[in-house]
């Protein structure tokens, strides 16, 4: 069961250690290595950002909690942050040069309660993931030959050269972001995309989702 403490989410922008009201810094401690023992899959070498709820930790906790991450789980605090208890998740929004269309979706199709499944290598040729309960986040490339589906978004921290299927559910507001976005085909819900012949890659991560013309665009990547 997940502990009221800490919770490790995986957004758009990367891994979030969420620290909510605590008593210590040995509570905040425990209440990690509780959710780390409750991770799937290892997550050395990955960067987290910190997400603090009030009452923040004080700045000597900080670093003896940015130490203890490095030393204990490899991995590397990239930001701290501070958020009121209400204030949604953040997520890297999509650029704003093209507007959204207006649609229902039902509530539990929300980012903020969807979970996240983490895919800590390439997916080669010949191999296929699904995820029709939420998000995949890929740190590593997907070949040409492999497919990956999820329900909700698909990051890709590399290359994207097979087909991706995103929104496979129906969402319509479903994204899909590769630091290379050169796949051979792009789905979002029922929306179908092609790669045109010989297409290179544009040395920039890409957001592929739906315009407000109901066709997919893909545009630069831009975190708010």
């Amino acid at each position: 069961m997940a502990n009221s403490i800490v919770a490790i989410r995986a957004y758009r922008d990367g891994l979030h250690l969420i620290i909510r009201p605590h008593l210590s810094i040995a509570e905040v401690e425990e209440a990690i290595q509780q959710e780390m023992s409750r991770m799937n899959q290892p997550l050395v070498g990955a960067s987290v950002q910190i997400d603090l709820k009030c009452p923040l930790l004080k700045a000597e906790e900080m670093a003896y909690l940015k130490s203890k991450l490095q030393e204990t789980y490899n991995l590397t605090v990239r930001s701290i942050e501070a958020f009121d208890e209400q204030a949604p998740p953040p997520i890297a929004a999509a650029p704003t040069t093209h507007a959204l269309p207006q649609r229902t979706e039902m509530p539990n199709n929300s980012r903020d309660s969807e979970p996240s499944r983490i895919i800590p290598y390439t997916i080669r040729s010949g191999q296929t993931e699904d995820f029709p309960q939420g998000s995949l986040i890929i740190y590593g490339d997907v070949n040409s030959g492999a497919e990956v589906r999820a329900g909700g978004d698909i990051v890709v921290l590399g290359a994207l050269r097979g087909n991706a299927h995103a929104g496979i559910n129906g969402r319509l507001s479903a994204v899909v972001i590769a630091m290379d976005l050169v796949p051979v085909q792009l789905q979002i819900g029922n929306f179908i995309s092609r790669r045109p012949i010989n297409q290179k890659p544009r040395g920039y991560p890409e957001i592929a989702r739906i315009g407000v013309e109901d066709v997919i665009i893909v545009e630069k990547f831009v975190k708010f």
